[in-house]
């Protein structure tokens, strides 16, 4: 099949149309088969030393394509294949909320009845929340991941769905009143995955085994329900890091529901072939699950249950996609034409949305609108060069891009790192005499010659079709005074966690637990940014003393944070947080 961006390509090698006294024209290029095209695709990752991805085409029932590339695992040389079971993330949703929906068709809950029915441990936050809202993400319930992150906690560390209500348990305000919004919750079907529990008297993973994954034949596909579950032939997840090196991250969430599935590329196809047959659940059934929502004023949204209804080049797509730790998943489903795309990866630097959409547009093409044709400025690739590492220092310092943001550059084991206000530190790297390149995203800096004294007093940033004059100046910091203001200890009751904002090396950084952040004060207000634990809005009085404050994340809002008196080192103990 030849895909409409590949037809423009190979018409545009053919020679202008010939007269009698032409040259014979040159022979066309052969067109790749649909397979050689996916293998085209991901031939970055279909390597001995590199992570990879299962692939799988679906059409009417039939696989058209059922291939691995890349390694399972590095370290034992294990490669991918149908076989190969990975974690899914997201994707489990799908299975959560058609648990939800089996238990519904049994007469045993209501989608509209009241969560705290069944988890009376949910604070109640004024308004009902319904099992509705849980399953179409407008609960306003603040994302447990999210939570957890602003508590010091790592991605690769255990948390189980006791941690996760224990944290939920503790929450006194909502992101936004349940059904005025729709909002990404994996809270939300965390609580689902516990219902199912508490409705039907098992966990989900067991319910999930005899109602969904036993009778369609889904033997390698299970809800881990505990963390160190043993999954034979289970792939391993990888960070890349840079420099084409990966690094093993390992997947520590085990509360069922939101996430905890693991199967493969094969169960994937059987569970696809139960939306057209409905031999579990019935049509009926399938075609509930299937339905968008929409808010308290009327506007719809694009999440049904579990599910995204969506488009791509005039079709209709129902899909989902996972991503955890490395581990990313996208299934695919095009109904009209009954095909369907699979991708499990178990790399984090695979576009794997992008990689879908493409694998569809290969095997799809003549059933799809043409894609409008944009202009397409000339890529530029850049190739990084050696450059002395002594040559970085006069390059160090702090670029204002405007008042109130910059980028500091420094030098770290002979590197320069930049560091942009309110986002992570990064390596840069060179690939001409004054000119840097960032590698995490599509951005670019020159700095200027330096002057007769040696020092550069300037540079331009390129990003975004922009390019951004930039002044070298002191970094600036706020007056002694106004950082005063912000100093002191600061305890949360919902994360029961401490944080301690101290200063160092002329600014403050904000300590919690296990990690410390440079707290970037911004406007010589009273907001600053913490990454990545989240915005802070400080709450202070007409005579400057702050009394507290919150921190947001995009999943979880206005969190509340409250000045406490700690006892001085070597003093007696006094009444403390939890005491």
């Amino acid at each position: 099949m030849k895909t409409f961006a590949l037809l423009m390509a190979l018409l545009a090698t053919l020679p202008p149309a010939q007269t009698a006294c032409a040259a014979p024209a040159a022979a066309a290029q052969p067109v790749l088969s649909p397979e050689r095209q996916v293998d085209t695709l991901l031939a970055k990752w279909n390597r001995p030393d590199t992570p990879g991805a299962m692939v799988e085409v679906i059409r009417d029932g039939k696989i058209l394509l059922s291939k691995g590339y890349g390694q399972a695992d590095l370290e034992r040389k294990v490669p991918i294949t149908a076989a190969t079971a990975f974690t899914v993330g997201s994707n489990s949703k799908q299975f959560t909320a058609f648990s939800i929906y089996l238990l519904a068709q049994d007469g045993k809950l209501s989608l509209d009845d009241d969560v705290r029915k069944y988890v009376p441990e949910l604070p109640d936050f004024g308004k009902p929340i319904t099992i509705r809202h849980l399953l179409h993400h407008t609960s306003g319930l603040r994302d447990y991941f999210s939570l957890l992150l602003m508590t010091g906690w790592r991605p690769d560390e255990v948390v189980t769905q006791d941690d996760a209500l224990s944290l939920v348990e503790r929450q006194r305000a909502l992101n936004f009143a349940p059904g005025e919004e729709h909002l990404y919750s994996n809270t939300g079907y965390m609580l689902l995955g516990l219902i199912v529990d508490r409705v039907a008297g098992k966990p989900l993973a067991d319910f999930a085994r005899e109602r969904i994954f036993a009778p369609l034949g889904m033997t390698h596909t299970q809800f881990l329900h505990g963390y160190g579950t043993l999954v034979p032939d289970r792939a391993l997840s990888y960070i890349a890091i840079g420099d084409g090196a990966y690094q093993y991250t390992a997947v520590g969430d085990s509360a069922d529901g939101a996430g905890g599935l693991v199967t493969t590329a094969g169960d994937l196809a059987l569970w696809d072939r139960n939306f057209y047959d409905g031999r579990v659940g019935g049509k009926a059934l399938i075609a509930q699950m299937q339905l968008t929502d929409m808010l308290n004023n009327g506007t719809p949204i694009n999440y049904a249950s579990g599910l995204l209804v969506e488009s791509h080049r005039g079709r209709r797509v129902v899909e989902h996609g996972g991503a955890i730790n490395g581990f990313q998943t996208q299934l695919s489903r095009f109904p009209d034409q009954h095909f369907s795309v699979v991708v499990l990866a178990n790399t984090s630097d695979l576009d794997l949305y992008q990689t879908v959409r493409r694998i569809a547009d290969i095997y799809l093409d003549p059933q799809l609108v043409p894609p409008p044709i944009p202009p397409v400025p000339p890529r530029k690739v850049f190739k990084e060069i050696g450059i002395d590492p002594a040559r970085l220092d006069a390059l160090v310092g702090f670029y204002a891009l405007s008042p109130q943001n910059g980028i500091d550059f420094t030098r770290e084991n002979g590197r320069l790192m930049a560091k942009a206000t309110g986002l992570a530190k990064i390596p840069v790297f060179a690939y001409g005499e004054r000119d840097f390149f960032a590698k995490t995203l599509v951005a670019q800096f020159t700095f200027d010659a330096p002057g007769p004294d040696g020092i550069v007093g300037g540079g331009v940033l390129h990003q975004n079709g922009q390019d951004i004059p930039a002044k070298r100046v002191l970094r600036p910091l706020p007056a002694p005074e106004t950082l005063k203001k912000f100093e002191g200890d600061f305890y949360s009751d919902e994360l029961r966690v401490l944080y301690s904002v101290v200063r160092k090396d002329g600014g403050l950084v904000l300590r919690y637990p296990r990690g410390e952040v440079t707290l970037e004060v911004k406007d010589k207000g009273e907001s600053a940014t913490a990454f990545p634990l989240g915005a802070i809005q400080y709450q202070c009085g007409e005579q400057g003393g702050c009394t507290g404050f919150t921190v947001s994340q995009p999943r979880a809002r206005n969190v509340r944070f409250t000045r406490i008196a700690l006892p001085a080192p070597g003093a007696a103990a006094g009444a403390g947080p939890g005491r």
